[in-house]
């Protein structure tokens, strides 16, 4: 029987380590064939939540803003009541008369006289509109802030009328006093009798 040849079990041993080196390639690979589309599909996921994510941020920090400027707006409006109390559009005499009576009585001083008198124009101004039109000059006219005068006399301890006027001070609608004149009580007596004259302010 006639034995293979040297070459030719070269050749087998070569084909054979061929074969190995192709079956243990593929058996490395063969699982990332399979993976790889698994790979697309999630970081396609992780960007589609990515986007989802960002866009909520974006959604999120829109409603902070709008919570911010609810709580200006707010604000705002509590600034432009307050300032429609300090100045009213109307006399309203009868309101702060009521609210210098509160501050007294809180103050612990006895009003023995209160009488408002008659109002006066304290300014007004009217400029000119810079603008031109075929009918004229268009003129319009600022609010007047007008003003009422009243008098006052009360009675009470120093402390407390040092306490009414500390009152006066940081009420909310301004009232000015004009004069005010001190008269001690005698003989001992620590009660004092107060007399003022006050100014209220408004626009019309």
């Amino acid at each position: 029987m006639e034995q293979p040849s040297e070459a030719k079990k070269t050749e087998q041993a070569v084909a054979l380590l061929l074969l190995f080196l192709i079956i243990i390639i593929g058996l490395i690979y063969a699982p990332y064939i399979g993976i790889n589309p698994q790979l697309g599909t999630l970081k396609e996921k992780n960007l589609e939540a990515a986007v989802k994510k960002t866009d909520l941020r974006a959604k999120e920090q829109q409603v902070g803003n709008l919570k911010e400027l609810e709580s200006k707006i707010k604000a705002t409006q509590s600034t432009v009541k307050k300032l429609a109390i300090a100045l009213p559009n109307e006399a309203e005499v009868a309101e702060i008369l009521v609210q210098v009576q509160a501050m007294a009585s809180s103050s612990g001083v006895n009003i023995t006289a209160l009488s408002p008198s008659k109002e006066e124009i304290l300014a007004s101004v009217v400029a000119e509109n810079e603008e031109v039109t075929t009918e004229g000059d268009m003129v319009s006219v600022e609010p007047t802030v007008e003003k009422y005068s009243f008098t006052m006399s009360v009675e009470g301890s120093y402390d407390s009328i040092m306490k009414f006027l500390k009152a006066v001070e940081n009420n909310l609608r301004p009232v000015k006093i004009i004069k005010a004149d001190l008269a001690g009580g005698g003989g001992g007596n620590p009660t004092i009798a107060t007399s003022f004259v006050m100014e209220a302010y408004y626009q019309k």
